[in-house]
């Protein structure tokens, strides 16, 4: 078998070392020595090139048991830098984060129901880029995420029923126009959350699992073996169209022939639920954190409640088989485990009960860590493709 191009062989031992420290956060050149099995004079040119295209810095030194301190090398954030934004019907939520994935910059822009949606998030992107003290020009990847249907194949916005500013144009065409920016991806908000719990929640290490979130909607994301699952037309994990009946006691939105999951799950059913059942609450969110505070009180809601979000779990569970159920979104995350553990007792007599179902551990905003995830994913992918002989 014949051996790589010495510049193949030269960008994949780079490669190597990057993965390495984005993985690990500063090294010695000892330690990528042993983690990667290249030789001393090997790791020294790597860090050399590396050091000398900006992709890696010396970051400090480590104590050494014999001898003087050993330099420390890192990734050089400033790199490449990406921006993640969450767009919900409230609100634009965006964060700039360098190569190592340590946000730069934040931006907040509460929305009004009805914006120009192109205008506000080019706005609200340059206060982000402000906060970290860079420009635009600077940003090399951006994704978006919010409750829309995505095409996989053109990665344009298909449906978006939740923010309707965001509808009637060509959303990807014209959010890099007026950014200025060439690398600009789309993804369903649930599905961003998904990739984060992969990366960094409770779902680490699985291989496949299922994200049922419950918050202004509902909806799931949907990992096998490893990948998102976004289905042939990028509805996989919709939800709210599904028709379920309604198994409640009281506040019953459907008669036996049913209707959309959406119907039963959203804040305005759910806020109706706890209401008949006398609890009064302001949110869903403040009714669950209630229910579950007194539960003797409010055993009846909390029935009900699980009830419901069983059905859609049915739906999820018995399609996908996965290995675990991660429970997000506002509902899911007040709920925590004693939610957890009502919806596998609910299940308990059923073929479903052997899957697991956790909270999710993903803290902060999901959506947008999410998003900063999936562009770290490309802008990182590239560079290291390319290695210092791209650069």
């Amino acid at each position: 078998m014949s051996g790589g191009s010495p510049r193949l062989l030269r960008t994949l031992n780079e490669r190597a070392a990057m993965e390495l420290l984005i993985e690990h956060g500063p090294s010695t050149r000892a330690e990528l020595e042993e983690l990667t099995g290249l030789s001393k004079a090997s790791v020294a040119e790597v860090l050399r090139r590396l050091e000398t295209a900006g992709l890696v810095h010396k970051n400090g030194s480590k104590p050494s048991p014999a001898g003087p301190p050993a330099q420390l090398w890192a990734i050089q954030g400033t790199a490449s830098l990406v921006v993640g934004v969450d767009v919900t019907p409230q609100a634009i939520d965006v964060a700039v984060a360098d190569l190592a994935g340590h946000v730069l910059g934040e931006a907040n822009v509460r929305t009004p129901k009805k914006y120009d949606a192109v205008a506000v998030l080019s706005d609200a992107v340059a206060t982000a880029c402000a906060a970290a003290q860079v420009t635009t020009d600077d940003i090399d990847q951006v994704v978006i995420g919010m409750p829309g249907v995505v095409d996989p194949h053109t990665g344009q916005l298909t449906s978006v029923l939740q923010v309707p500013s965001w509808s009637g144009f060509h959303v990807l065409n014209s959010v890099q126009e007026a950014l200025g920016i060439d690398h600009v991806r789309i993804e369903n908000d649930v599905n961003l959350v998904a990739l984060e719990e992969l990366a960094q929640g409770a779902a680490t290490g699985i291989d496949t699992f299922a994200l049922l979130w419950i918050g202004e909607g509902v909806g799931a994301g949907l990992v096998l073996r490893g990948q998102l699952w976004r289905g042939a037309t990028g509805r996989s994990g919709e939800l709210s169209s599904v028709i379920v009946p309604d198994p409640v006691s009281r506040a019953r939105v459907y008669d036996e022939q049913g209707g959309p999951l959406d119907g039963v799950l959203d804040p305005r059913a759910l806020l109706r639920l706890a209401h008949a059942h006398d609890l009064n609450a302001r949110t869903p969110v403040d009714a669950v954190r209630t229910g579950f505070a007194e539960p003797e009180r409010y055993s009846g809601f909390l029935d009900d409640l699980v009830a419901r979000i069983a059905v859609a779990l049915i739906n999820v569970v018995g399609m996908l088989d996965p290995e675990l159920v991660v429970l997000g979104g506002p509902i899911g995350q007040t709920g925590g485990d004693a939610l957890c553990d009502l919806l596998a007792q609910r299940l308990g007599g059923t073929l479903l009960a052997r899957t697991p179902i956790v909270t999710s551990a993903v803290q902060g905003n999901p959506v947008r860590a999410g998003a900063l995830e999936f562009g770290l994913s490309f802008t990182r992918d590239r560079i290291l493709s390319a290695g210092t002989a791209g650069r």
